[in-house]
């Protein structure tokens, strides 16, 4: 945590908005400060901490501009919520972190330095305290949610988790490892001259042609060739051996499609970037060699599949350790996931529960029924923000 010092050169030095700040944490990360107008007259003084999703390393390091139901999230905030029956504002801050990708133990860095930077700007300025200040985050977002209120108790007054791998993070990586692998055997290596590269790494020349929209636009048209001339088998059995929640008899073909585009993106945006930050490659399906089933011939799968095994594996094993959520609560922390979610597996929320026990603190939030990676409504969000408020003294 950045020192006394710090924090007032980062004050110093941010540009003051009409209602609020921006400007750079010590650690290199942007971070923005939004009020309401209405701030210091509002019986009840909300800021919301938002802690972004994954963002491919790719891109550029940014503050997030993330919408629910086509709206910013910033602007739901500070357009106000449903709470008690009445519109209330919140207040808003945020922070790019210092770096895209699987960024997550930085992250936490980074939300600590803006959580402290939050705590300065209300004792040097002339906006009143909060009455709660509430970490939320998304995806990736939500397990550096959780690894922030665990290792730092009191810091947060409450906590949203949304959509995000706190329940087993290493079985996270292998299911997106497992996909690469499957849909490189159901639909082969290369589409479009394009090779998607392999759970032992991708080249740059794969991510650029992801980047640039060239492969999923090759990956689709392959996953629509097989609806239409083959009535979707290969995509019935890929989803099976990859236990990818999506349902070809409910779903759309583009909907089925959209989703299996969206898992393979990690495997191949990510499968680099994770093997630098774990010190190894995490995958590993060949020692035990793992027995895939729901294939119309799960024999041929398994003796020809391809398996990946590295001598770093235990090495990035071991460091996966650092990401994995301890289940000690001492903050209340609400989660939300969506029972289809195919990005991050819904049963990551009955894993935290296990490993939380019967503390009170963990409020799940189940949304039975609706597919999709973090397809919350307004609504909900302001629920939940609601419960919390509720729930405070």
């Amino acid at each position: 945590m950045e020192t006394e010092e710090e924090l007032t050169f980062s004050l110093k030095d941010a540009h003051i908005t009409e209602v609020g700040m921006e400007g750079t944490l010590p650690g290199g990360a942007s971070y923005e400060i939004s009020l309401p107008e209405t701030w210091n007259v509002l019986p009840v003084k909300v800021l919301v901490v938002y802690a972004h999703g994954y963002v491919d390393v790719t891109k550029t390091v940014d503050l997030p501009a993330d919408k629910i139901q086509g709206i910013e999230i910033k602007d739901i905030l500070l357009n106000g919520i449903d709470y008690m029956g009445q519109t209330l504002p919140v207040g808003y801050a945020s922070t790019s972190y210092r770096a895209n990708g699987l960024v997550v133990l930085d992250a936490v860095e980074d939300i600590l330095q803006l959580r402290s930077l939050i705590a300065a700007f209300f004792d040097q300025s002339d906006y009143d305290a909060p009455s709660a200040v509430i970490l939320a985050g998304v995806s990736e977002g939500g397990l550096i949610t959780v690894l922030t209120i665990e290792q730092n108790p009191g810091l947060f007054d409450a906590a949203i988790a949304t959509c995000c791998p706190i329940g087993n993070f290493y079985d996270q990586l292998q299911y997106y490892g497992d996909a690469h692998v499957l849909f490189k055997y159901f639909f082969g290596p290369s589409f479009g001259g394009i090779n998607i590269g392999s759970p032992k790494g991708v080249s740059k020349n794969t991510m650029l042609a992801w980047e640039n929209g060239d492969l999923p636009m090759y990956l689709a048209a392959a996953l629509q060739d097989d609806y239409l001339n083959n009535g979707g088998n290969k995509i019935r059995q890929f989803i099976a051996c990859a236990n990818i929640p999506v349902n070809m008899g409910v779903q759309p073909p583009e909907d089925v499609i959209r989703s299996i585009i969206e898992v393979l993106r990690f495997p191949v945006m990510a499968t680099n970037d994770a093997i630098m930050r774990l010190r190894g490659n995490p995958y590993n399906n060949k020692y035990p060699p793992i027995q895939y089933e729901g294939s119309d011939d799960d024999r041929k799968l398994n003796l020809t599949i391809e398996r990946v095994y590295r001598q770093t594996w235990e090495q990035a094993k071991e460091e996966i350790n650092r990401y994995e959520t301890t289940g000690l609560l001492y903050t209340p922390l609400l989660s939300m996931h969506t029972e289809f979610d195919h990005v991050a597996l819904f049963s990551h929320q009955a894993e935290y529960a296990e490993k939380v026990g019967a503390n009170p603190l963990f409020i799940p939030v189940p949304v039975w029924g609706r597919y999709g990676h973090c397809t919350f409504t307004v609504s909900e969000i302001s629920e939940a923000i609601g419960t919390l408020l509720s729930g405070m003294p």
